[in-house]
């Protein structure tokens, strides 16, 4: 059979008041059997959920954050803490640069394909036009050969290579005058 210890018990262990038992034992709903004169009949699973509540009243948790933190049926012992050591915290770290070394190098890659790939971009935009500009050089030289030849300005005076029918009639001077 389980030993069971009455509320003055449990306070003396704890050393806390036995209100204050009564009022955790409401307060986080912790299922305790009574006797028939209405007192609490507290099992050692209890009283290790009510020393549980202590210690970490005493850590500064409130009331409030304990039982959301846990099952409101019962207290479970909250696990502790571990700390880490020094090698395996720096065996961590390693692997963490190492980590973020290999993403740096991954993003460099994927940085120069980026640029790459817009050189060949501009590149090719550059020789489309080129292309055209040749083109248009090209249909330039062919309009200017199909025009009549204009008179052109030499050293040493003015050649006419103009056609006939490109010549305009020269008018008398004196109509000239007149036509004013």
């Amino acid at each position: 059979m389980e030993k069971v210890f009455k509320t003055k018990e449990v306070s003396e262990e704890l050393g806390v008041n036995p209100t204050t038992i009564q009022r955790w034992i409401k307060y986080f709903d912790i299922p305790c059997k009574t006797n028939e004169l209405g007192h609490y009949l507290i099992t050692e699973k209890e009283l290790e959920s009510l020393l549980n509540i202590k210690e970490r009243l005493n850590r500064g948790f409130t009331m409030k954050e304990i039982r959301e933190k846990n099952d409101p049926v019962q207290v479970v012992k909250e696990k502790k803490e571990k700390m880490i050591a020094a090698s395996v915290f720096e065996e961590k770290l390693e692997q963490l640069m190492i980590h973020i070394e290999q993403l740096e190098r991954k993003l460099s890659v994927k940085a120069d394909e980026v640029v790459e790939y817009q050189v060949l971009q501009h590149r090719s935009e550059l020789d489309s036009l080129f292309s055209m500009i040749t083109k248009i050089d090209e249909r330039m030289s062919k309009i200017e050969q199909n025009l009549p030849v204009m008179e052109q300005k030499v050293v040493g005076g003015v050649e006419s290579n103009i056609p006939e029918q490109l010549k305009k009639p020269r008018r008398n001077s004196l109509m000239r005058i007149f036509s004013f």
